[in-house]
């Protein structure tokens, strides 16, 4: 029987993961494709510079009119099953995308948004868990200090990052510390959450072994309860960072003229969705990126964990 969870190895999850984006980049096509062709005929009227005179029935007067001409117009139009601007073509995304990439001018572009995006997420992350780890431990270790700040959390947690947004502007303005006090308002509550979760999973037995052993209560705290409760404060993390993404999206629609959600905004009041698809990709790749630099830390901070994978991969 295979061993579980079951693994692929490195190079063919890679292979597979490339024939998903392919499949729906088909998808996409097909959808965009002008497969169908409607041809209408109508008569308009041409002008042709030609007078002729006309007795009017009722005076009696001679009028000059021009003589009438009509022509048949034949317009033939191609469409497809989603059309613009419900969805542009990949074509017309690539096209937008290059031009936000290599713009000139008073509107930021693309490596812009993407700069002020990534800076305003990555600031309001660090200080939520430099914040939310420490107090996270400390609330799986001390049950009175647990029961004192749950409720605070408890009430924070479900507020999505949204509703934050009135008040931040109220407290702070539409500058670039309220957009940072967003972001770390949408991260805080949940990063003390995954971080309490983790110290709270440490398997007890581990403790009364350090115990026995005669550990005091720095080495047990150091050299045991943070290393068994690491590997799911990491994976909390990941899920904290896009978190982080919702939260800065919501910053962005208001008071900015830079950043991807100001883009994907601003795109949509004027029905382009060729630039909001770019922003979007934008957001998901640098998700991507964020995902696979926090696999590299979990590989020299939990080594221990990815034993088997290393084997596999091999």
């Amino acid at each position: 029987m295979t061993a579980f969870p079951a693994s692929i190895g490195r190079r063919r999850e890679l292979g597979y993961g490339a024939a998903g984006i392919a499949l729906v980049t088909a998808v996409w096509f097909i959808l965009t494709y002008p497969f169908f062709v409607e041809v209408t005929e109508h008569r308009t009227y041409v002008s042709t510079g030609e007078m002729h005179t006309v007795r009017d029935p009722v005076t009696g007067e001679i009028l000059k009119i021009e003589r009438p001409y009509y022509s048949n117009v034949r317009e033939v139009r191609r469409s497809a099953l989603v059309n613009p601007p419900a969805l542009d073509t990949p074509e017309n995304t690539l096209r937008d995308a290059w031009e936000l990439l290599t713009t000139r001018g008073p509107n930021p572009n693309l490596l812009e948004h993407i700069a002020y995006s990534c800076l305003r997420i990555l600031l309001g992350f660090v200080i939520s868990c430099s914040i939310a780890i420490p107090l996270g431990v400390a609330m799986g270790l001390f049950p009175r200090l647990r029961a004192t700040i749950a409720p605070v959390v408890s009430f924070l947690r479900p507020l999505p990052s949204i509703s934050w947004v009135p008040l931040a502007m109220i407290w702070l303005g539409a500058g670039e510390l309220q957009k940072l006090a967003i972001v770390f308002m949408g991260s805080f509550s949940a990063a003390l959450i995954y971080t309490l979760e983790a110290t709270l999973k440490v398997d007890p037995n581990l403790i009364r072994a350090a115990l026995n052993l005669g550990v005091g209560p720095q080495d047990l705290l150091i050299r045991v309860l943070l290393p068994a409760a690491l590997p799911n404060i990491l994976s909390g993390l990941k899920v904290v960072i896009a978190i982080a993404w919702t939260c800065v999206i919501s910053a962005e629609i208001v008071g900015t003229q830079v950043g991807l959600g100001s883009l994907i905004w601003t795109s949509k009041e004027t029905s382009n969705t060729a630039a909001v698809l770019v922003g979007m990709t934008c957001i998901s790749s640098v998700v991507l990126l964020l995902d696979a630099l926090f696999e590299r830390l979990e590989r020299r901070l939990v080594p221990w964990m990815f034993v088997g994978a290393q084997k596999e991969d091999a």
